[in-house]
């Protein structure tokens, strides 16, 4: 008989609960979103020059975040990284971003989820998604981690000591060269782009409302912007339908 050590346990349950929260990456950050809302509604916010320093830091953060995602996206092998509700591999990415840190597309999220957590500016929405942040994209990549040690073996162990987690390699940024896949990358995020630009439209409305600035003029500007998002997303997919990348 096999007697399961603590450590094996721990690994077990780090492995589940990362499968858990990469089948539902999609959608459970946008709880995130409402508690900042509703966060940033009872503080009764009054326009200031740090209010809008963080506005401002946010808003930067989440196009960081975004660039991010997008050259990984551009810059990966065709066909290596898939869009599925369970964790795969169809190769081992160890050259261009992958090169640079070992989880870029997560790097990119933090960033995003800081930019949007920096908009709403408020304690407990920093505190509700800092723990979902960091307990969701921690628990994805050692799962991930775990999916591609199991199939890749001795190759993924090496790549795994020569290249950190989440301490991106400047000097490897050099290597950020070759094929750039521009129709997959503007296909793929996309989704996440109308997420995200959502997340600060709505914000930024809700912020303007709880100083009651919420003019006609300022709302109409913001359905707009949230409008043009949605327009965005719909025409996407038509695209993707026509024309797969």
């Amino acid at each position: 008989m096999v007697v399961a050590t603590r450590h094996d346990v721990s690994r077990r349950v780090w492995t589940l609960a990362g499968a858990f929260f990469f089948r539902v990456r999609s959608f459970a950050p946008l709880l995130i979103i409402f508690v900042a809302l509703d966060m940033t509604w009872r503080a009764h916010l009054v326009e200031s020059p740090a209010n809008i320093a963080m506005n401002t830091v946010g808003v930067v953060l989440c196009v960081l975040g975004a660039a991010v995602r997008f050259v990984t996206i551009a810059a990966i092998p065709r066909g290596t990284s898939l869009q599925s509700r369970r964790i795969q591999a169809a190769a081992l990415n160890t050259t261009g971003p992958y090169a640079v840190v070992r989880h870029p597309l997560y790097l990119g999220n933090f960033f995003i989820t800081f930019g949007l957590l920096s908009i709403a500016n408020e304690p407990w929405a920093w505190v509700v998604g800092l723990l979902y942040v960091f307990a969701s994209q921690l628990f994805i990549a050692h799962a991930e981690d775990e999916h591609l040690r199991r199939a890749f073996g001795e190759v993924f162990e090496a790549w795994e000591k020569e290249v950190p987690a989440w301490r991106p390699r400047l000097s490897k940024l050099r290597e950020l060269r070759g094929p750039f896949a521009w129709k997959r990358a503007i296909q793929r995020e996309v989704n996440p782009l109308v997420a995200w630009g959502s997340g600060i439209t709505l914000l930024l409305m809700w912020e303007k409302f709880a100083m009651s600035q919420l003019t006609s003029a300022l709302g109409l500007r913001f359905i707009a912007a949230q409008a043009v998002l949605l327009v965005l997303l719909i025409a996407n997919k038509v695209w993707k339908k026509v024309s797969p990348a």
